[in-house]
């Protein structure tokens, strides 16, 4: 009995040292912590990267928010790299980071992929950072997801040439082809202007997708083509920027022939087609807008185009003028009697007989129609081409203006303006930009320049009332 009393004091005083030579271990031991942060593709923290102690097997993953712990660390230099799938398929390299941390120490370590300029560097050593930028891609089957090799992939763009006595615009085009990997790089591309990405693998349709680099110098994006014949279908909206919906909009898949016309209520629908597409919607009124679509085969892709206004409107005024008709009031009659155009009145319009609105061109000297599908191209004069379609290469667009207000073509030709003869009030044709009235002459009106005046322009009561 003795013994055991004397044995029991001893065993815990034994266990106490022990759990204060373990406290005091423990007070000794450094902590490593940080953040993993990407530069490139989200621009944001990294969730999910691993973070390595070189020569260890000690690794910490990021949080949603990129931060990391490394903790009960021997006191001394340590050498971290990471990992996250995002560094596979950008395809560069990020460098080790060293840190030095104290007994009883915490040391905190940013680490972050490399930035938009350095990649540049990086990827196109042959391509100098000025005012150029690269795009790396990865393809990829829209059935399945797995990289697609040798395709070849195309990113086209309007350059302008600018000199003290003239201006030129043409296209602008990068090719290369996806290598084993699927992997495609694009350099030497504009950082200021949209690029349309173009793509077809076998004997699918192909694919598209518009990109803007913002004046970064890097960009990663996936190209989804369809491989085969196995398509799928696109629903979707059209609303302005205030969520209201805008009913007969033209609707038209950039670089297909299918277009379409949109319902009461905004709504249009496209079957046959799988990968990446851009959609695109204009309407009268309205600034065009854009949506990008990834269409998996046999699946429908929902999708919603904002336009924005084109028209500011301000607070309710009251205007006591004399009334003056609409054409004139538009400077049209004046510049009849007087421009180096030619000039078209409704009754003009209505003797051509027109069903189409190019068609209102036939009889005008100087003036041509060049066959697109189903709609025709109104052409004033042969010049260097703007639009990158094989089939219209030397196709020189005149800049078109509807009541007043630019009405822009879209990069890729589509049905160039959504009017019907019945609505067209008069029709000015000047064939070089010189010629037209000095507030309609533009950079790009180099082709010649078109005035249509409407009866939607027309006030809806005179000023007086």
């Amino acid at each position: 009995m003795h013994l055991r009393a004397v044995r029991l004091p001893l065993a815990i005083a034994s266990l106490g040292l022990g759990l204060a030579a373990s406290a005091v271990a423990q007070d000794r031991t450094a902590v490593v912590r940080g953040v993993v942060y990407d530069s490139l593709v989200t621009s944001g923290p990294l969730e999910g990267a691993e973070v390595w102690i070189e020569s260890t097997n000690r690794m910490a993953r990021s949080d949603a928010g990129g931060r990391f712990e490394l903790g009960s660390l021997i006191p001394g230099r340590y050498t971290l790299t990471f990992y996250h799938p995002i560094l596979d398929s950008i395809g560069v390299s990020v460098p080790p980071v060293v840190v030095d941390v104290g007994a009883g120490e915490s040391a905190d370590v940013a680490l972050a992929t490399p930035s938009p300029a350095k990649a540049h560097r990086m990827l196109c050593p042959q391509d100098p950072l000025q005012r150029t930028g690269a795009v790396l891609s990865v393809v990829r089957n829209a059935t399945n997801g797995k990289p697609l090799a040798g395709v070849i992939v195309t990113a086209h763009w309007t350059g302008y040439d600018l000199s003290e006595a003239s201006m030129q615009s043409g296209p602008r085009v990068v090719q290369t082809r996806s290598d084993a990997t699927g992997h495609v790089l694009l350099c030497g591309v504009p950082t200021d202007v949209a690029l349309l990405i173009q793509g077809r693998a076998g004997d699918g349709s192909g694919g598209m997708l518009l990109l803007d680099l913002a004046g970064r110098a890097f960009r990663h994006a996936d190209v989804y083509l369809d491989a085969a014949l196995v398509t799928g279908a696109i629903r979707g909206v059209v609303r302005n920027r205030n969520g209201s919906l805008v009913p007969s909009a033209s609707v038209v898949v950039l670089g297909t022939e299918t277009v379409g016309v949109a319902d009461e209520f905004g709504r249009f629908a496209f079957q046959g087609m799988a990968g990446s597409r851009v959609v695109e919607a204009r309407a009268v009124g309205y600034m065009p807008g854009r949506a990008q679509a990834t269409v998996r085969p046999g699946a429908e892709q929902q999708v919603e185009i904002v336009m924005g206004d084109s028209v500011t409107v301000l607070d309710p005024v009251i205007v006591e003028a004399e009334y003056e008709p609409y054409l004139t009031r538009m400077g049209f009659t004046q510049r009849r009697r007087t421009a180096l155009g030619h000039f078209l009145d409704t009754a003009d319009v209505n003797r051509t007989g027109a069903m189409r609105f190019e068609e209102v061109f036939r009889m005008v000297p100087g003036v041509s129609l060049r066959p697109n599908g189903s709609s025709l191209l109104v052409e004033l004069k042969r010049g260097e081409g703007q639009i990158v379609n094989p089939r219209l290469a030397n196709y020189c667009p005149p800049a078109y203006f509807i009541d007043g207000m630019y009405f822009p073509l879209p990069p890729v030709q589509t049905p160039s303006v959504p009017l019907v003869p019945q609505e067209v009030l008069a029709i000015e044709i000047y064939s070089n930009m010189f010629s037209a009235p000095p507030q309609y002459q533009r950079r790009d009106s180099g082709c010649g320049v078109i005035l249509v005046w409407t009866k939607r322009g027309v006030p809806k009561r005179s000023p007086a009332q």
